[in-house]
């Protein structure tokens, strides 16, 4: 077996273009919409309520941050405070 990675790691370097691993980030594609609305729905919130309500319009509308889920997780709180009508369907979110 020992062999076997020997000669593997020979192969390796010899063909190997690059002497380290490099990391490739995925990037998000997603829309802000999008991404609120997985958010939503990934706390519970039927589809049903999303469009009958229009929140992911309203969001969108609202929104000015980074197109990342991370900044639109951070901006829940304030979304909620600034559409108080929103709050009591949006309590699941956090």
């Amino acid at each position: 077996m020992n062999w076997l990675k020997s000669l593997w790691s020979k192969l390796v370097s010899k063909t190997s273009v690059s002497p380290t691993l490099a990391m490739v980030e995925e990037e998000d594609e997603r829309s802000v919409g999008e991404i609120f609305y997985d958010i939503c729905r990934e706390a519970g919130i039927s589809h049903k309520e999303l469009t009958r309500l229009i929140v992911v319009p309203a969001f969108v509308e609202w929104y000015t941050g980074e197109p990342d889920e991370r900044s639109i997780r951070d901006s829940v709180e304030a979304f909620k405070s600034a559409h108080t009508t929103l709050r009591p369907k949006l309590a699941r979110l956090s």
